[in-house]
């Protein structure tokens, strides 16, 4: 019957769409994760930043050359950790976003499957009701005088 294989397609693409969805979901939560982690890091960079240049910029601090030198690349790679950090935020937030998109498109297509799967059942219900045979046709009795009376012919 092709109302139940209807019927099938749609409950199979709404399998899919469900799916799709969960994934969608599942990919929303780890890019909202990796935006918190890198934003944590940066954070870090930044506090670790901003307290070294303050201990290696009081003027107790009498420095020899290497040991400046040594400060200013280990200053200058924390800037750098914190620039890395600021960037993968940035690209963890753009990516969540992204997941956000695709998950109310799949949220959308999902619910659309759904009515399709009512639809369909709705139709193929409709009819399975009107393929029922009449009650006057359920019984042999019934159905032989039916017969008999539409074979009489008036005079």
């Amino acid at each position: 019957m092709a109302e139940e294989r209807r019927l099938k397609i749609a409950k199979r693409q709404l399998l899919l769409a469900q799916i799709a969805r969960r994934e969608a979901r599942f990919a929303l939560a780890n890019a909202i994760a990796e935006e918190e982690r890198s934003a944590d890091i940066k954070a870090r960079a930044n506090e670790l930043l901003s307290e070294y240049s303050r201990r290696s910029g009081e003027p107790t601090n009498v420095r020899l050359g290497q040991s400046l030198s040594r400060d200013l690349a280990f200053i200058h790679s924390l800037q750098k950790m914190s620039d890395t950090a600021a960037q993968a935020h940035e690209d963890a937030r753009e990516q969540a976003a992204f997941q956000m998109r695709t998950l109310a498109a799949a949220e959308t297509k999902m619910s659309a499957h759904e009515e399709r799967v009512a639809g369909e059942k709705r139709a193929l219900a409709d009819l399975k009701a009107k393929r029922e045979l009449p009650s006057e046709l359920t019984t042999p009795a019934k159905v032989a005088r039916k017969l008999h009376k539409g074979s009489a012919t008036p005079d």
